[in-house]
């Protein structure tokens, strides 16, 4: 269809629009009584219809109307918040949801299936009724009682109502964005009484004129009960490529009185009048300017040169405004990626300049440059990284939809809490996250939660509980997915396991290393297939998503008591501060988030075999990264000791030099070296050699584990 990138532009708002649209309808569903949220669904589904039509997406807009509809009666108290109600439009967004994807019939007319849907929606809502209810009360109501009373009600309302003025200007391309400036008139005069006056100081000669280009503008004066949101909702699809400006004209009127004192100040800083003549005059009833020349106290000249003073300095503060309400733009995600693609080149070539120019250490000036180019990257590594971080609070709100389906849908009943929702990840990383939890909430719903008949005779809450939360720990953040459900039957994991090879009969494993046997593809213990689990896919699904991340997961479980699956995920694919050191002839990067600080090693101080120090008037146990890795060579007689903070412990670990600081632009491993212990991805220093970066905490779990074997 015509216009795609215009259209484009309207479903990624509408998008977003569908995305708070549900989030506010199930915090209705708790606050039934809470007339704002009420509100605010009416709007957003109101928004959705008049933008739709000003695309010319008729289908879109006629039903969103009639959703609207039966939202209008709710807003005005004639139908109730009920699950059916919160349900339908829920479904109802989703059918928009699905018109977004396709716009080839967005012209025609509703299906059978949608118009189907919108009746049973109107009867489950008891919205039918409500207007029959309706239609027969207007017949009856025509009395002078039922005048009187609706002359008060008139009165009421008419006290409530605001004057607004409106600047409406399209840009020039407004047309040629499939935009049109009568479907927004339209839905201004819906909100009350209102006056259009439009002017054309932006039209042409007939020679240059260009009837594709909008060359005309509208002073808008609307008398409403909307609120300031609601009015600008109606310019939501076209602000970006308007000028729209929204002023209460009681604000104005406030605003406009000190307007005169300005002018007066301006002539007193001026030297053109006295102070103590200006306060006389401001007492008067009539405008500063007329009586100053009246009385021959300043000249029409002075006057008119603070007049423009005055202008000027107004200009400038409406400019300060304008600018403050455009401090936010959309960008793509892909051109963000792109800039940090850029970023991580720009961090290599860094990096290389700083090795070459070693070479010529006596140069000062070329040492100062290299200086200054490395804090100028710095900076814009740092400024790029926080446009590219987002809560994961935002995630874990969507997650609401699916416990409230998926818990109707098997008969349970489930609460989702959430904590930790301030923590910021990589816009990268958190979309790459989505999947594997998905499948880990639908897996506690559907294996974890017990039936309210199991829960009661547990003494368990009827309800169970589903609780994400997020923790950053040094350069990674732990998502935790928890339940107060069965917990993993290891006896039905083993077993299976047996049937299908993955393990010997006679196997003698850990709880853990059963545990992870749920993340084999195809592995289920559920002998029936559902449409919500026992193929076997989902947590092969999260295992290989995990793996893309160079995330890691744990399993914690107790029979009857629940689960616990903590995934460990870096803040960023990108880019992180390090620590490089040597072992031998390899380098290894620490990330910087873990470093508490270093310390010297003599190895013929040490007075046992134990690899414990003394830090800070504390034992610190470390670990010999040379024997970790195997790196064959003679150890140092001198040694360094990286210390670093893990899961709130210190632990050390021993390397031969450290380097120093270094900016690392991450760099996945191939496939031989995803099961590489200790490790979890790589580098490329400026000398074009490459350093492994170290996964800490799973060396310090990995020795913990050696040594209690």
């Amino acid at each position: 269809m015509k216009n795609d990138k215009f259209i484009e532009t309207f479903k990624e708002e509408a998008l977003e629009l569908l995305g708070t649209l549900e989030t506010t309808l199930l915090e209705l569903e708790e606050n039934p009584e809470d007339k704002e949220l009420i509100s605010a669904v009416f709007r957003v589904m109101h928004t959705i219809k008049g933008s739709a039509a000003m695309f010319g997406l008729d289908k879109i807009s006629s039903f969103a109307h009639e959703v609207e509809s039966i939202l209008t009666a709710l807003r005005e108290g004639r139908i109730s918040v009920t699950t059916d109600l919160i349900g339908n439009t829920l479904t109802a967004r989703d059918h928009i949801l699905e018109m977004l994807e396709d716009f080839s019939d967005a012209s025609d007319p509703l299906s059978e299936n949608l118009s189907a849907f919108l009746e049973a929606f109107r009867v489950a809502t008891g919205f039918a009724a409500s207007v029959r209810k309706d239609a027969a009360d207007e017949v009856s109501s025509v009395s002078s009682a039922a005048d009187s009373h609706a002359g008060s009600g008139r009165k009421a309302k008419d006290e409530e109502l605001k004057t607004w003025h409106i600047l409406f200007r399209p840009g020039a391309d407004f047309f040629r964005r499939g935009a049109s400036p009568l479907s927004i008139l339209s839905e201004i005069r819906g909100l009350g009484e209102t006056v259009c006056i439009p002017f054309f100081d932006r039209v042409p000669a007939a020679a240059d004129f260009d009837p594709e280009d909008c060359a005309t503008g509208w002073d808008i004066y609307v008398s409403t009960g909307a609120s300031e949101n609601q009015i600008r909702d109606i310019f939501i699809f076209v602000e970006d490529f308007s000028e729209v400006k929204i002023e209460c004209l009681e604000n104005l009127i406030e605003e406009n009185i000190p307007a005169d004192k300005k002018l007066g100040e301006i002539l007193v800083d001026s030297g053109k009048l006295d102070a103590q003549v200006l306060s006389r005059i401001l007492g008067r009833q009539k405008r500063i300017g007329e009586i100053l020349v009246e009385e021959h106290l300043v000249s029409q000249t002075d006057l008119k040169a603070a007049l423009e003073a005055q202008k000027q300095i107004q200009k400038v503060q409406k400019t300060k405004a304008l600018a403050a309400d455009m401090s936010t733009i959309r960008v793509k995600s892909e051109k963000l990626d792109q800039l940090m693609s850029l970023v991580g080149e720009l961090v290599t070539v860094h990096a290389r300049i700083q090795q070459t120019s070693r070479t010529f250490a006596e140069n000062d000036e070329l040492v100062s440059i290299v200086e200054q180019f490395g804090r100028l990257t710095d900076e814009l590594r740092n400024n790029t990284m926080s446009i590219r971080m987002v809560p994961i609070g935002t995630t874990f709100s969507s997650f609401k939809r699916l416990v409230r389906d998926l818990s109707t849908e098997l008969g349970k009943s489930v609460e989702l809490e959430t904590e930790g929702g301030e923590t910021e990840l990589d816009k990268t990383v958190i979309e790459k996250l989505n999947d594997p939890l998905i499948h880990i909430i639908r897996n506690s719903l559907d294996h974890g939660i017990e039936s309210p008949e199991v829960r009661a005779e547990r003494g368990k809450p009827a309800a169970g509980t589903i609780r994400l939360s997020a923790t950053q720990t040094g350069a990674s953040v732990h998502v935790t997915i928890e339940d107060d459900g069965n917990g993993l039957n290891k006896a039905a994991i083993l077993k299976k396991a047996v049937g299908k090879g993955l393990i010997a009969p006679d196997s003698q494993i850990s709880d853990e290393e059963i545990y992870r046997l749920i993340f084999a593809p195809g592995f289920s213990t559920k002998e029936q297939v559902t449409a919500v689990s026992g193929r076997g896919v989902g947590m092969d699904v999260v295992n290989r998503q995990m793996e893309l991340i160079n995330g890691s997961i744990a399993i914690e479980s107790r029979e009857a008591k629940g689960t616990r699956i903590i995934l460990k995920i870096p803040l960023t694919l990108a880019i992180i501060d390090g620590l490089l050191v040597r072992i031998g002839e390899e380098f290894f990067i620490i990330p910087l988030a873990v470093v508490v600080g270093c310390l010297e090693f003599i190895q013929k101080n040490q007075k046992n075999d134990n690899n414990v120090v003394i830090f800070h008037d504390k034992q610190l146990p470390f670990v010999n990264m040379r024997d970790f890795f195997a790196i064959p060579g003679t150890r140092n007689d001198i040694e360094q000791i990286v210390v670093v903070n893990i899961k709130n412990t210190h632990v050390g670990i021993l390397v031969d030099q450290v380097i120093g600081g270094n900016q690392t632009v991450i760099k996945p491993l191939g496939k031989l070296y995803k099961r590489a212990v200790g490790v979890s991805s790589g580098s490329i220093l400026g000398d074009g050699s490459v350093a492994l970066i170290l996964d800490v905490e799973q060396i310090v779990d990995a020795s913990e584990k050696a040594e209690n074997d």
